[in-house]
């Protein structure tokens, strides 16, 4: 047994454990989506959401106020304003799906700590 997996053996407490237990069973969309709002980045998860949430109501209200419009200059400023917004909300689920991503990709370098750990165990 080499010092890495002495070091790694000793890095994996009992916590680490049951988190891979729980994620063992894979997660689905919502709760990928839950766990960003946990951790160290939660406070910017919260305000990505809230930012969203207020882009798609202004869209929706350049939407209205574009079919409303009394001229072709108006209808296509709202119109713009509307294309915008939504790509700004494109851009921010870009963000949270990156971040779901890392959270991901985390868990299954968790997963691999775990099994070398544990076979290091057997071999030793």
């Amino acid at each position: 047994m080499t010092k890495f997996d002495d070091d790694l053996g000793a890095a994996l407490t009992a916590e680490d454990k049951a988190f891979l237990a729980d994620l063992e069973n894979g997660r689905g969309l919502f709760e990928q989506l839950g766990a960003t709002l946990h951790g160290p980045m939660r406070f910017w998860s919260y305000i990505v959401g809230i930012a969203t949430f207020l882009l798609f109501l202004l869209a929706i209200y350049c939407g209205w106020q574009a079919f409303h419009a009394a001229d072709v200059r108006e209808t296509i400023l709202w119109s713009a304003g509307f294309v915008a917004l939504f790509q700004g909300i494109g851009l921010l689920k870009m963000w949270m799906f990156d971040r779901m991503n890392l959270l991901s990709l985390l868990a299954e370098m968790k997963k691999i700590e775990l099994r070398v750990a544990q076979l290091s165990d057997r071999a030793g």
